[in-house]
């Protein structure tokens, strides 16, 4: 065998099913490796290495495998990048593999030419290039090891073409896999029981219980056990972004989003007012803490913490206790030490006035969510998404314009239900590629994507992909003609000064259907209402045209933009 075709049979071994890229003159022999492997591997040609990766980002968040991504050298490795760092920055584990240029035109000034070690250092677990063929089979074994284990996150393999073309000289018994590596978390850990009893005595403890769900819970799979946990100490649950959807929406202890982005009033509340509070796989980062004043500094609080990666443990808050630990496990161990304590708490009357207040509000949001002005309000389009969404579903949203709009007022009922949002580094262009992945994870599920102008024109060529493939999937445009979200700052922050954030949005449906996607414009709720349901009743890709209100008008759901107008309105 060559390198290429070693890299596939180890590929194999690992239970990769699909792989994700785009061909380029260095990858020739992998491209002939993965020939001779299917039907067993699928390729999904990319339109760009950045959707690639965005691509095996989405997969792996889904499949709970490793997310798999290859590009050739030089411009290809500069356009993973945005991809590979955001699964990084997000703990989920995406392996690129880069076919690179041979090792003996180093420093001549090969075309392409590119140190991938130094570019992917930073922003991976692990970056390398091989030297050797016959160190492909541990190579790879480290890198699912090292991908999936810990706190998840990308590798990158820089593979010279002397690596993949030459002979390999091992014999076929070095070719097996790390097997506890083809699913994350790999080699989960459980917390002491020392600090488990610790955390049972601060819960028991408590009158005013919270549990803070970060993305962590999601990656672990721990929703049943959120669940559980929350129903013994008759605790509300409150999510970060990224913990959305891990209990569903109508559940009685379910509160909704805490922070900033999207919040619910409600579920600040509970924090603040919360004399012990429980984050599970969460970062306490800036958006969720509004920049670390939720909760407000109170030395009769305890703040207790479960999370995998010890570093993240009381780094952002003084902790009473920080548990180290994969979130599944802890709070299974958690849950059988609470019942043998005796019955469940009953709900408390503070619970009581939380539920009251979360009903209160969405009965004064009533008015804006059936609103039928035109430009349309976003959330009357989300509004109008919840009447279709059944189980399962999977919601993929880009950062930008859907994002306050969407963690405030979707509604998932739970059973393989789950919402997707870049929130490492916020890039565009994440949504539509990134249905590809979804759909190559969970054929089984209701797809939609939300996106702006600007994530539109920076994947718009993965519509053509979507088309390809008869991917089913619901695309929502939110059509406002221009970079809403800075201009919203602009609007706040600089006097109104609106500066180069206004283009001609054109018509995008009709670009869609180009592609060969089935689309429409919507420019009143009578059409939303009408092309939703044709867009759900359609068995391939529809593309809706949504031309909605813009953000300077109408201040969106974010707290601290709310504080600033305020500030400014009073001023003023």
């Amino acid at each position: 065998m060559n390198g290429a075709q070693v890299i596939v049979k180890m590929l194999q071994a690992q239970g990769v099913e699909v792989v994700f890229g785009v061909p380029g003159d260095t990858s020739i022999a992998l491209y002939e490796a993965l020939y001779d492997a299917a039907p067993e591997i699928r390729h999904i040609m990319a339109r760009d290495e950045r959707s690639a990766s965005f691509m095996a980002d989405a997969y792996a968040r889904l499949s709970h495998k490793p997310g798999i991504c290859e590009c050739p050298s030089g411009a290809g490795a500069l356009y993973s990048v945005p991809g590979v760092a955001e699964a990084n920055a997000c703990s989920i584990p995406v392996i690129l593999l880069t076919s690179d240029n041979a090792l003996s035109g180093e420093g001549k000034g090969t075309i392409t030419e590119l140190d991938c070690a130094a570019l992917f250092k930073t922003i991976t677990k692990l970056s390398t290039l091989l030297k050797s063929g016959d160190k492909l089979p541990e190579t790879i074994r480290r890198a699912f090891r090292i991908a999936t284990s810990g706190r998840p996150g990308a590798v990158q393999l820089s593979i010279p073409s002397e690596v993949s073309s030459g002979a390999y000289s091992g014999g076929s018994e070095s070719l097996y896999p790390a097997a506890d590596c083809c699913h994350y978390p790999s080699f989960r850990t459980r917390g002491s029981r020392e600090a488990l009893e610790a955390l049972v005595e601060h819960l028991m403890q408590a009158r005013r219980p919270v549990i803070v769900a970060g993305g962590g819970c999601n990656h672990s799979q721990a929703g049943k056990e959120i669940r559980a946990a929350a129903e013994w100490l008759s605790a509300p649950v409150v999510t970060t972004i990224s913990g959305q959807g891990i209990i569903p929406d109508e559940h009685p202890l379910a509160l909704g989003v805490i922070g900033d982005n999207g919040f619910h009033p409600h579920a600040n509340r509970a924090v603040e007012e919360a004399d012990a509070i429980l984050y599970v796989g969460c970062k306490m980062g800036s958006v969720s803490t509004l920049k670390w004043t939720l909760p407000s500094h109170n030395p009769e609080r305890k703040i207790l913490q479960i999370d995998l990666d010890p570093e993240l443990l009381s780094n952002n808050f003084q902790n009473t206790l920080s548990v180290a630990g994969d979130a599944r496990l802890v709070l299974s161990d958690l849950v059988v030490l609470l019942k043998g304590k005796g019955a469940a708490r009953t709900h408390s009357e503070w619970l009581e006035n939380l539920n009251e207040a979360r009903a209160q509000f969405w009965r004064d949001s009533e008015a804006e969510l059936s609103a039928d002005d035109t430009p349309l309000k976003p959330q009357r389009v989300i509004s109008a998404l919840n009447k279709h969404l059944t189980s399962p579903s999977i919601v993929i949203s880009d950062a930008g314009t859907p994002t306050p709009y969407t963690t405030r007022f979707l509604k998932l009922a739970g059973n393989g239900s789950r919402f997707i949002i870049p929130r490492g580094y916020g890039g565009l262009g994440y949504a539509i590629p990134a249905l590809v992945g979804a759909h190559m994870a969970r054929p089984d599920a209701r797809l939609v994507g939300l996106f702006g102008d600007g994530s539109l024109g920076m994947s718009a060529g993965e519509l053509e992909t979507l088309a390809r493939l008869k991917i089913p999937a619901v695309l929502i445009h939110f059509n406002n003609s221009c970079f809403g979200w800075i201009k919203a700052l602009q609007s706040l922050h600089a006097q109104g000064k609106f500066f180069s954030v206004d283009f001609t949005a054109g018509s995008p449906s009709m670009v869609a259907q180009g592609f060969g996607l089935q689309g429409r414009q919507v420019a009143t709720a009578e059409e939303l209402d009408e092309g939703l349901a044709e867009a759900f009743a359609c068995d391939g890709p529809f593309f809706l045209d949504v031309i909605t209100e813009s953000e300077e008008i109408s201040i969106p759901p974010v707290a601290s933009w709310l504080k600033a107008a305020g500030k400014a309105k009073k001023q003023g």
